[in-house]
C-alpha cells in the first residue's frame, strides 16, 4: 500500500529538546562528590595550581558552594562554549574534561542556576549567567555573557588574589538540594578529593575547602595503596604494559600503555574492624568494600574498589588486605566504557581478558603472601603451645572421684584426653573445690597449670577443625608439635 503523504510534512524534522531538557537534567542522579569532580575536573584541565572550594550562607540564608582556580581562564568563545551543552571543547587526548556535559549537569544537580567570572592573562574579566528558570521563561536556551562591572571585578580580583593574572570562578547559588551541612560538606570534600586527586596532589597542585569564604587548610593525599607504612608489602609499582585496542572511527588496533601498582597492606590491629593499624585510624578500612581494584584515567580516580570477575573475582574477607592500582590514558576511553559522569567503569571483554593476564601473577604473588604469613603466624602459635605442653607434661594432677585403697589417684597429663569427660569435670568450678583445699598453695597452682594446658590444647583442636586453613598448615602445625599432639584427642 503507498503513502498518499496526507497530512505529513515529508524531510528533516527539527528535534531540538524543549528547554525543559534543563529541569530533567536535573534528576539524573547526580551525586554530590560527583558534582563537584566534574567543576575540578575543567579546573585541573584548565592548567590551574590552586584550587579552593567553598560553601557558605548567602545574603538569602540560603547556600553557595564557590569553586576558584587560578588556571588560563576562557575567552569569550570559550566561555560560550562552556554554557552549551555537549559542546566539546578539549583539544587535547590528555583532559580529565570529556563530554562537555560534567559542569552544567553537576550545576544544576544542585541547583537551578550558577555564575562563572573567568580571565585569561590577556583578556577582560567576563561574567557568564546559567538559569534554568529565566530560560524556560524565555523559552530558548538562551542566556547572558557579558563583561563584569566594577563590582563584579572586584569581587572576582579578591578571590583569586590580586597577583594571579588568569582564572576562573564558578559560584553554584542558592543550593537546593545540598543535602548535607556545611562541616560535612568539608569533610566529605577532603576524603573525595584527598582519593580522587591523590595523584594531582602529589604533583603539587593545592586543593582546599572551607565552611567559610575564606581560604582553608590544604587536603592531603590519601593513597589507597598505603605505601607510606612500613608493613605494606610493595608487589608492583607503576608497572607498565602494553594493551591493544580498536582506535574509534576507524576501528583500527592500536596499542596504548598502561600502568599497574599493588600491595598487601599491613594486618589491621585485632578487633579494629580494619579500621586501625598500630592504633592508628586507617582512611580506608580493611574491609570488603575497599579491597579490589582502584582505576584511574589520566590519574583521576573513575572506579573505586572494583571486583571485575577473572581479573580481581569475587570479593571476600580474605582479600581485605588486597588492593590493585591501574590508571590508563584517555585512548582507552571507548574500551573502559566510562559513563559521562566518571562514576565507574565497564571495560570491553577485549580489555578485560588483557587485564586478566596482566593481574593473575600479582593475584597470585599477593595470595602467596598472605599464605605465608599464615605459615609464619600458626608455626609461631604452635611453637608457643608445644613448649607449653612439654613443660606440662611432667605435672602430676588430681582426678576427682577416683580413689584405690582409700587413697587418691594421680596420674600423669600424658593420660589426660582434651574434650574428654575428665577434663570437663577438672574444668567444673564445684569439683575444683573439692580438690583445692584452703591454704595449700600446691594445689592452686596445679588447677590453673591444668586449666592453661586445656584452653592451648582446645586452640590446637580448633586449629585442626578449621575450614579456612589449609591441610598443608595443618600437617606442618602437626609435625610441629610432635609426640605431643598425637596424645591429644578432639572431641
Amino acid at each position: 500500500m503507498q503513502d498518499s503523504g496526507i497530512g505529513m510534512n515529508r524531510g528533516l524534522v527539527d528535534v531540538t529538546p524543549d528547554v525543559r531538557l534543563l529541569s530533567v537534567l536535573r534528576a539524573t542522579g547526580v551525586n554530590l562528590n560527583t558534582a563537584i569532580g566534574e567543576i575540578l575536573d575543567n579546573s585541573i584541565d584548565a592548567g590551574a595550581n590552586e584550587i579552593d572550594l567553598y560553601v557558605y550562607n548567602n545574603d538569602r540564608n540560603k547556600s553557595n558552594i564557590m569553586i576558584v582556580d587560578n588556571g588560563k581562564g576562557m575567552n569569550d568563545a570559550t566561555l560560550r562554549g562552556s554554557l552549551t551543552l555537549a559542546k566539546e571543547l578539549k583539544l587535547g587526548i590528555n583532559q580529565l574534561g570529556k563530554y562537555g556535559m560534567g559542569m552544567k549537569t553537576a550545576a544544576l544537580s544542585l541547583s537551578t542556576q550558577f555564575e562563572i567570572f573567568t580571565q585569561k592573562a590577556s583578556g577582560e574579566v567576563l561574567y557568564g549567567e546559567y538559569n534554568i528558570n529565566k530560560m524556560e521563561q524565555l523559552g530558548q536556551f538562551k542566556t547572558t555573557v557579558r563583561l563584569t562591572n566594577e563590582e563584579e571585578t572586584s569581587f572576582f580580583k579578591s578571590k583569586l588574589g590580586r597577583r594571579q593574572r588568569s582564572g576562573t570562578i564558578i559560584v553554584i547559588k542558592n543550593a537546593d538540594r545540598l543535602d548535607v551541612t556545611h562541616q560535612t560538606f568539608v569533610r566529605q570534600m577532603q576524603s573525595f578529593i584527598g582519593l580522587t586527586y591523590k595523584n594531582f596532589i602529589t604533583r603539587g597542585i593545592a586543593f582546599t575547602v572551607n565552611d567559610v569564604p575564606a581560604k582553608g587548610e590544604k587536603i592531603e593525599a590519601i593513597d589507597v595503596l598505603m605505601r607510606e607504612n612500613k608493613k605494606t608489602f610493595v608487589v608492583a609499582e607503576r608497572d607498565h604494559y602494553v594493551v591493544e585496542y580498536n582506535a574509534p572511527k576507524t576501528n583500527q588496533v592500536k596499542n596504548t600503555s598502561i600502568e599497574v601498582s599493588a600491595t598487601v597492606l599491613p594486618k589491621p590491629d585485632h578487633n579494629s574492624k580494619g579500621k586501625k593499624i598500630d592504633g592508628k585510624d586507617v582512611q580506608l578500612p580493611l574491609n570488603q568494600t575497599n579491597q579490589g581494584i582502584y582505576f584511574y584515567r589520566e590519574g583521576r580516580l573513575v572506579g573505586q574498589a572494583l571486583n571485575w570477575y577473572n581479573v580481581f573475582g569475587e570479593k571476600h574477607n580474605e582479600k581485605n588486605r588486597l588492593r590493585i592500582e591501574i590508571n590508563c590514558k584517555s585512548e582507552l576511553d571507548q574500551e573502559i566504557n566510562m559513563n559521562f559522569l566518571k562514576g565507574n567503569v565497564y571495560p570491553t571483554i577485549q580489555l578485560k581478558n588483557q587485564l586478566s593476564e596482566i593481574i593473575e601473577p600479582y593475584m597470585a604473588e599477593m595470595r602467596e603472601k598472605l599464605h605465608l604469613e599464615e605459615k609464619k603466624e600458626l608455626a609461631a602459635k604452635a611453637k608457643k603451645i608445644a613448649s607449653g605442653l612439654q613443660k606440662q607434661r611432667k605435672i602430676e594432677m588430681v582426678i576427682p572421684g577416683s580413689v584405690v585403697n582409700g587413697k587418691q589417684r594421680t596420674t600423669s597429663i600424658d593420660k589426660v584426653k582434651v574434650g574428654s569427660k575428665t577434663d570437663k569435670k577438672i574444668d567444673n568450678r564445684a569439683v575444683s573445690k573439692t580438690v583445692i583445699t584452703k591454704g595449700n598453695s600446691k594445689s592452686n597452682n596445679t588447677v590453673r597449670d591444668i586449666k592453661k594446658l586445656l584452653v592451648a590444647a582446645k586452640e590446637i583442636r580448633n586449629l585442626l577443625e578449621a575450614k579456612d586453613v589449609s591441610e598443608e598448615i595443618k600437617n606442618e602445625l602437626r609435625a610441629e608439635l610432635g609426640l605431643a599432639v598425637a596424645e591429644l584427642q578432639t572431641v
